[in-house]
Parts: C-alpha cells; sequence; structure tokens
C-alpha cells in the first residue's frame, strides 16, 4: 500500500481537470493507494480569499475534495514536525535558499517534514521552486539523515495523473 500526501497545488489542480470527477473517484476508491490528510494543507485550502463569489465557490469545492480524498486518514500535527520542518528551513538557508520562513516554504516544509515523520511513502506536488527545489530537496535528505528518518519519495502532479488515469 502507498501511503501518500499532497501538497495544497495538487487538489487546485484536479478540480480543473475535464475529468476530476472520475479522477477523485480512482484515488478514493484505490485501496493500494492512501492519501492522508494534515491540518496545515486544510488550512491553506481554507484560507482562500472569499472575495468573489467564484472564489468562495471554488474553496467549498477545494474543501470538499480534500475531504473526500483524505477521508479518515488524517496524520496529526505536532512540535516535533514544526521543529523539523525548522531544521530543513535552516539548511535550505544554508544552501542558499532566499524564501523566508512565512511565505509557503513553512508549509511545504511541513508537509515533507510530516511525510517523514510519519514514514509516508510518497508527496506529490507541483510546485518545482519551494517544495521540489534544489536547495529543499537538499536539505530534507540532509536533515533526515541526520535524524534518523526515511524522506519520502517526490513525484509531480504529471506522474499523479499518469498512475490515475492508467488505473483499469
Amino acid at each position: 500500500m502507498l501511503r501518500v500526501i499532497f501538497d495544497t497545488n495538487i487538489y487546485g489542480l484536479l478540480i480543473k481537470e475535464k475529468d476530476a470527477n472520475e479522477l477523485e473517484e480512482r484515488i478514493t476508491n484505490d485501496k493500494e493507494f492512501i492519501v492522508y490528510g494534515y491540518k496545515p494543507i486544510r488550512t491553506e485550502i481554507r484560507n482562500i480569499p472569499k472575495v468573489t463569489k467564484l472564489s468562495k465557490k471554488t474553496r467549498v469545492i477545494l474543501l470538499g475534495l480534500y475531504d473526500k480524498i483524505t477521508g479518515n486518514h488524517f496524520l496529526k500535527h505536532s512540535i516535533k514536525i514544526t521543529n523539523l520542518a525548522k531544521k530543513y528551513y535552516d539548511y535550505y538557508r544554508h544552501l542558499g535558499g532566499i524564501y523566508g520562513w512565512d511565505t509557503s516554504i513553512r508549509v511545504d516544509f511541513m508537509i515533507v517534514a510530516c511525510a517523514s515523520y510519519y514514514g509516508l511513502d510518497l508527496v506529490y506536488s507541483s510546485d518545482n521552486k519551494t517544495l521540489l527545489g534544489k536547495h529543499p530537496l537538499k536539505a530534507y535528505r540532509h536533515i533526515n539523515f541526520k535524524e534518523n528518518l526515511r524522506t519520502p519519495n517526490f513525484l509531480k502532479y504529471k506522474d499523479l495523473l499518469e498512475k490515475l488515469r492508467n488505473l483499469i
């Protein structure tokens, strides 16, 4: 069984697909592919601005998709995860990383820290600058090695679509 977590951006990309409902169904029905929820991801979705009717509707759709995909598979946040994410960040900055902690990189590092802490197999993301960037990937591997944690594998959104569309 593959235990995975989606970066927040995956949910937004999924709802844009023409076959979004079918993809959602394939994710939720695949017993060998469990997607876990994590509070910082849901919070990012919930914090989508409610400025227009369109953004309110998108927010509601995304929250519904998130809840259906993650079901009752939820990973608890802890101070240990926050501390691990901060270690990633410190090493990332040491490597020359440019993003500040209070940007979206904080949640990205928390997602990877959560996946590492709970021993998940995969993290899916389409974020090539922060979550999947060269410096962050080095930071995850370096810190996880020091902390004796297994670094999850990282796949892109296109890999997820290929997997889902090839299910029979």
